[in-house]
């Protein structure tokens, strides 16, 4: 039987990693929330932007979108170079989450992130191709 001092310690020492439906719950809200502006954002409800809503699953990997091998490239090529990165990028933080809390918070900050970036670079391309 451990010591009394030995069982204060143990919630800290053996804290449980996140539950799977956590971490996929917040990196799914922090990796397509600031795409939220393709339906918050005033202007016409034309083809354009349902075309950018329908390739939403994708936007967070828009950055592979400016490698120029990428760019030359076929829409198809591209819509699926950037659903590949887009999951890689999810697996990637989801592993990062699953650590600990610590880890899980990590991964929400740098998914936000690098999602804001991505979205922010959608919104240019959007509103300048009025």
């Amino acid at each position: 039987m451990p010591k009394r001092s030995q069982l204060f310690l143990l919630p800290l020492i053996e804290q449980r990693p996140p539950g799977l439906p956590k971490v996929v719950t917040i990196l799914l809200l922090c990796l397509y929330t600031p795409f939220a502006w393709l339906v918050i954002f005033e202007g016409p409800w034309d083809e354009r932007r349902f075309s950018w809503i329908k390739s939403w699953p994708t936007l967070p990997g828009l950055l592979v979108q400016s490698l120029d091998v990428v760019a030359k490239a076929s829409p198809q090529t591209g819509y699926g170079l950037m659903a590949g990165f887009t999951v890689l990028v999810f697996l990637l933080l989801c592993r990062i989450a699953r650590t600990n809390n610590l880890g899980l918070l990590t991964a929400a900050v740098l998914g936000l992130a690098f999602s804001a970036w991505n979205s922010w670079m959608a919104f240019k391309a959007y509103a300048t191709s009025f």
